[in-house]
């Protein structure tokens, strides 16, 4: 069904990294079209400042990323020469009027974690900036929810940050549909009622078969100038053969020389590999029937397919291999688009019984709010969209539609090891392969991608400049790295850029003898006053017998660390897993102010940790 998709009246804006943000936005899109509400779903860098003038509703869903970072696609448009002229940046500007956004009501929604020190952060700007500062009339209380805990959110809305987003839209759909319970149809005032669920509403733009033959089959991608060609140095493991972590040293070699800093990332534009795709296309033979013809697209380009260009020649095969992340989890969005598309009998053993029991697990997918049989057959087991589809064969999806159902695989982001004078590349990568409860293996999209290039083999990237550590502020002081596992990947860089005095590295693994990272690198720097060394192994009660964890040797040293923090102004840069491990090192430091300073209270021992942010010497990047 063909509806009217946009309106400037009212936009749903996201900023996301990981893809929750904009994953919601996606639902609350998906809810609103579905009541009439015609309106703009933009990522905020997208949206422009003659949009927001014609705006009157406004709803913002944003994660936090790194030190309280507003997320690239806040602050990068995903196309277009001038890639950093984005809303926000548009915003800040200080001659704005304090009644700028007075025409505009917004409702807010952050994602965080709060085992980072600026929990919410970006959320929390956005908010102060736009209706603090310029004036715009919330419609209900901001809301925060916290990946990291059971709670949700400090609102109280729920057991999770599904259940939070679920209280989020609840609001808005209340809201507009009461203030709005007609709408106008050719003159005619008619009243509000919803599409029903099993009519599929056609993007603005969609595939359709081309009308030119294909001229040459070699792949490339265009509309983004910023994507580099890189290729492969060196890929080389550097934990042991017998170890369970396979953990990679990979170079590659700049197609143009590229300032960059420590601490910068760098993203990698992987693929899914031919097995992959030959398999999917099994599992949708219409897809199959013409898989290699020549593609083209009814209403222009997508702006979700220009980060990273597009491919050429335009066929199903490569948008499967090169765009379409079949490999992923599906999430809620993708189940609210297809379940009414199982449709196919055919390949069903025990026929229209079987389609029909399908039918209704694929809709309690799609509307369940609490999550929990979405959660059990999806993410406890890691399942695949392509895993998906072999379980429910009656799924016969139309491929004209497939990018607006399928999710684009994103680059990845990979902390840079190499010194910034280096002309090449490095980096430190965890290679992600693992077992489920189910007894099946997994296998990470990207690292996998990576595992399979040799030497020469070319490679897509782009060097991301996040700048933490440009600021002549911090040039000079003392540095405490903690870096358990791969944590020490940017560590590296740091040690490498001679910009610190006094390096003490604090770093932490599982055997000494199977995956200390870098280990003769190290020791030499060790030896040669670059650094001081500090090691911990979790598992190893030969090499240390006292010390399991990085915060162990933080508390055995913490006269050192209150010298270094409080009386030598040290910088401290916290790097490794998200979860457990950045709240235990804080905790640990709190009590070595505690002890050592004097400080009569948690509060007052925090209070400090605050300043050293404020600062920009306390930084901490976790995942």
């Amino acid at each position: 069904m063909a509806v009217s998709r946009t309106s400037k009246k009212i936009a749903i804006l996201y900023g996301s990294e990981t893809g929750n943000s904009h994953d919601f936005a996606q639902i609350l899109s998906f809810k609103l079209h579905r009541l009439h509400f015609t309106h703009t779903l933009s990522s905020l860098a997208d949206y422009t400042p003659q949009d927001i003038l014609s705006c009157r509703y406004l709803f913002i869903i944003c994660s936090t990323t790194g030190q309280g970072e507003l997320p690239r696609n806040v602050s990068e448009r995903s196309h277009g020469s001038d890639r950093h002229n984005t809303i926000w940046s548009f915003l800040k500007k200080r001659n704005l009027p304090n009644d700028f956004l007075n025409h505009v009501s917004v409702a807010f929604l952050g994602l965080g974690d709060s085992s980072y020190p600026k929990f919410n952060y970006a959320i929390r700007m956005l908010h102060k900036r736009i209706v603090n500062q310029l004036g715009a009339r919330e419609l209900f209380d901001r809301l925060e929810a916290d990946e990291l805990s059971m709670e949700g959110s400090n609102k109280g809305t729920g057991t999770g940050i599904e259940t939070v987003y679920f209280e989020y839209e609840k609001r808005i759909l209340k809201f507009l549909t009461e203030s709005f319970p007609h709408r106008k149809v050719d003159g005619q005032v008619l009243e509000r009622q919803e599409i029903p669920e099993d009519v599929y509403l056609e993007p603005p733009s969609f595939l359709k078969l081309g009308s030119n033959e294909i001229e040459s089959n070699e792949v490339m991608f265009e509309g983004d100038e910023s994507v580099r060609r890189g290729k492969v140095v060196k890929n080389e493991r550097i934990t042991a053969q017998d170890h369970f972590q396979d953990v990679r040293q990979f170079v590659f070699s700049m197609e143009f020389e590229e300032k960059y800093y420590s601490a910068d990332t760098v993203s990698i534009y992987p693929c899914n590999n031919d097995n992959s795709v030959n398999r999917f296309l099994e599992l949708q033979p219409r897809w199959a029937e013409i898989a290699d013809k020549p593609l083209e697209f009814t209403a222009g380009v997508p702006n979700e397919l220009k980060d990273g260009g597009l491919v050429r020649p335009l066929t199903l095969r490569n948008l499967l291999k090169y765009h379409c992340d079949i490999a992923s989890i599906p999430r809620t969005s993708f189940f609210m688009k297809v379940w009414a598309f199982a449709t196919d009998v055919s390949r069903l053993e025990e026929g229209e019984e079987q389609l029909q029991q399908q039918r209704e697990k694929l809709h309690q997918f799609a509307t369940d709010q609490d999550m929990q049989d979405l959660y059990d057959y999806c993410n406890k087991p890691r399942r695949s969209i392509l895993e998906v589809l072999q379980d429910f064969l009656s799924i016969d999806l139309p491929w004209k539609y497939a990018l607006d159902y399928l999710p684009l695989i994103k680059p990845r982001y990979f902390s840079i090891s190499s010194g910034p004078c280096d002309p090449n590349v490095e980096l430190t990568i965890a290679i992600v392969k693992y077992r489920t409860m189910l007894r099946k293996i997994r296998e990470g999209l990207c690292t996998n991608y990576l595992t399979s290039l040799v030497e020469n083999d070319e490679i897509r990237y782009k060097v991301q400049n996040k700048n933490s550590f440009k600021k002549d502020e911090i040039r000079g002081k003392p540095a405490i790295l903690v870096s358990p596992g791969v944590g020490l990947a940017p560590m590296m860089s740091v040690i490498r850029s001679n910009m610190f005095s006094d390096i003490h590295l604090f770093f932490g693994n599982r055997y000494m003898n199977s995956d200390f990272l870098y280990r003769e690198q190290l020791e030499s720097w060790n030896q040669q006053g670059k650094i001081l060394l500090h090691t911990c192994f979790s598992r190893d009660r030969e090499n240390s017998p006292n010390l399991k964890y990085v915060q162990d040797i933080l508390w055995e040293m913490g006269e050192t660390i209150f010298d270094l923090m409080v009386n030598k102004n040290a910088v401290l840069f916290l790097c490794g897993s998200s979860g457990k491990m950045p709240v235990q090192v804080r905790i640990t430091l709190i009590e070595i102010i505690k002890k050592w300073g004097h400080f009569k209270n948690d509060e007052e021992a925090q209070s400090y940790l605050k300043k050293m942010e404020k600062e920009n010497r306390y930084l901490q990047e976790t995942w």
